[in-house]
């Protein structure tokens, strides 16, 4: 029964098969004029990836963020992060700073469903360019705005960057990483907030940002015109910290870092194998009983039985000590398959067993390669290039990658012609002019 469910679940949503269905979002057309911010990247890749035809509009010379790259690491000009998100896109060259060229966008914002913008709040508005203008222009117009600080509130309009360190740290999702010392020196760097390793603020506020164009989109027959979607990524990503503000707001208590140790349950943190670091999580009584059974130290759960007997930080600490002094002496494989035989004949929770992968084992991985989430793109700009796949597997009408990048303007000619009916004299005329 099970196995077959696998094989039908695959004949369902195989990435392979994407492109024989429909796109959901293919009636679309998305401008996405956001500049040096990643949110807006990735929100219009995640329309692209279901189907929406989204132009991307850069300032001549190209957006800043193409350049936001590990040590100046580029491929082929372009930064590697922008490599992964101007997937899917038409990419033109357009002078907002030129009366001319908010013309033109303004005439791309008549024809289209979703504008995205992520400059200082305000900006478009002077411009002519906002959402109160452009509703006028084009009543059924979604305008999604993502600022940091969001588009109204006592800080909004203010000089600081829309910036995903700025996201982070107003999200309070950094105090609560990291490490405390043992003697809890606050001078100690271990003591320090600590920002997540990638650029998370941008990618939930773009993800999120993403969603409320889609819930726009699905009430604008009801609503009979489109609306505005302000999404601060601070606040897109303040909705990760899960508890911190109900605890303090509730009960006073300011939620501190944690490290390894989680504030509700033990065990579900990392420990060393003998192979590199594995997690290990077995949270209700019956798989903690038989976790402690598996490693040969069934007087642990005699000792701490219950949830909260295990979890005041100390005795978090000793029984970490005690898991992984057996831990650090096997293979990830073969405390998986010690955790598979428990789980076969264990009645009520699971012993969860998983290994903290790096970089190179993501792209190793074959179960990742079997699923698709990991593909090589052929492209004749950029050549062979390993990407995330999109990761949602979807039977009727899937998302899919269909190029990687495009350079800036490569294709100022098709999209000024299908939209604007330029021809080959005024696109030279507006770029003497250094409009495109």
């Amino acid at each position: 029964m099970t196995t077959g469910w696998f094989e039908a679940a695959r004949s369902h949503t195989d990435p392979a098969q994407a492109f024989g269905k429909p796109e959901g979002l293919d009636d679309l057309l998305v401008v996405d004029c956001s500049q040096a911010s990643f949110a807006g990247l990735v929100a219009s890749s995640f329309l692209a990836e279901l189907g929406a035809e989204v132009i991307r509009v850069e300032p001549p010379g190209g957006d800043p963020a193409r350049h936001f790259t590990p040590f100046g690491q580029v491929h082929e000009d372009t930064g590697l992060g922008y490599l992964v998100e101007g997937r899917n896109k038409f990419h033109v060259t357009l002078n907002l700073d030129d009366p001319r060229g908010r013309e033109v966008l303004a005439t791309l914002a008549r024809r289209a469903d979703v504008l995205i913008e992520t400059f200082r709040p305000g900006r478009m508005d002077a411009w002519g360019l906002g959402y109160r203008q452009l509703a006028d222009l084009n009543p059924r117009l979604v305008y999604l705005a993502l600022c940091t600080y969001g588009q109204f509130g006592p800080r909004a309009g203010s000089g600081q960057p829309n910036a995903d360190i700025a996201d982070q740290a107003l999200s309070g999702v950094p105090f609560i990483t990291g490490f405390l010392p043992d003697d809890g020196a606050a001078h100690d760097a271990s003591a320090l907030p600590t920002r997540q390793g990638s650029w998370h603020g941008w990618t939930l506020g773009g993800l999120w940002g993403a969603f409320g164009v889609l819930a726009a989109l699905h009430a604008r027959a009801e609503l009979g015109g489109g609306q505005l979607v302000d999404v601060s990524p601070a606040e897109a990503l303040m909705r990760s910290t899960d508890i911190s503000v109900a605890w303090w707001e509730l009960d006073g208590v300011l939620r501190s870092r944690m490290g390894n140790f989680d504030t509700a349950i033990f065990p579900y943190a990392y420990f060393r194998a003998r192979d590199g670091y594995i997690l290990l999580a077995a949270v209700v009584e019956p798989a903690w009983r038989a976790l402690c059974a598996m490693i040969g130290r069934g007087e642990l759960a005699d000792a701490h039985p219950t949830i909260p007997s295990r979890r005041p930080l100390e005795v978090q600490r000793r029984l970490h000590a005690e898991i992984e002094a057996w831990t650090v002496t096997r293979t990830f494989e073969e405390i998986w398959a010690l955790a598979e035989n428990v789980n076969a004949s264990l009645e009520g929770g699971v012993v969860v067993v998983g290994r903290v992968v790096t970089p190179e084992d993501v792209v190793k991985n074959p179960h990742y390669r079997e699923r698709g989430t990991l593909a090589v793109i052929s492209d004749p700009t950029y050549g062979d290039l390993l990407l995330q796949m999109p990761f949602q597997k979807m039977s009727g009408s899937p998302p899919r990658l269909k190029w990687p990048c495009r350079r800036p303007g490569q294709d100022n000619a098709h999209v000024y012609a299908k939209y604007l009916g330029y021809g080959r004299e005024t696109l030279a005329e507006l770029r003497e002019r250094g409009v495109v």
